[in-house]
């Protein structure tokens, strides 16, 4: 399955000028109890964990329970607390819709100002990716460890 890069208008670090960054960034649908929504999100080599805001799993109605472990530490060492949950995903491809079981964790924020993260536990793990660069696009195959949910009902 082959995705292209979102373009996005950013502001240059060094100079402040307008810049376009191109973003390996795929749509996935995330159900809960209350229905299921789509989401942008960004494909993170370097997250080792999928996570999202929680504010999809209120709106979901997906029930988190809280981490006992150490809080995830972000770019920067900031500090993040995290809740779980095994939540049904779905990436939909014009060739192929792949639904899976996943471990997710989900962080205090509000999915219209948060990145989505898409990171190994979750998503990275199940697929072998090749990030093309010069062609902005992002080829995703499912491996033996997808964790595949057959039925088409959320």
């Amino acid at each position: 399955m082959r995705f292209d890069y979102t373009a996005i208008l950013s502001s240059s670090p060094d100079t402040g000028e307008p810049m376009v960054i191109f973003r390996p960034e795929v749509q996935i649908k995330v159900h809960g109890s209350k229905g299921s929504g789509d989401f942008l999100a960004l494909v993170d080599t370097g997250a080792d964990n999928t996570i999202l805001p929680e504010s999809i799993a209120h709106d979901l109605g997906i029930t988190l329970i809280a981490g006992k472990g150490p809080a995830a530490t972000a770019f920067g060492g900031q500090e993040i607390t995290l809740s779980y949950a095994d939540v049904k995903l779905e990436l939909v491809h014009p060739d192929e819709t792949l639904r899976w079981l996943a471990r997710v964790y989900f962080a205090a924020g509000d999915a219209d100002k948060e990145t989505l993260i898409l990171g190994h536990q979750g998503f990275l793990d199940y697929f072998t990716a090749i990030f093309m660069g010069e062609d902005c696009a992002l080829d995703l195959q499912a491996n033996a460890y997808l964790p595949r949910i057959a039925d088409k009902s959320a």
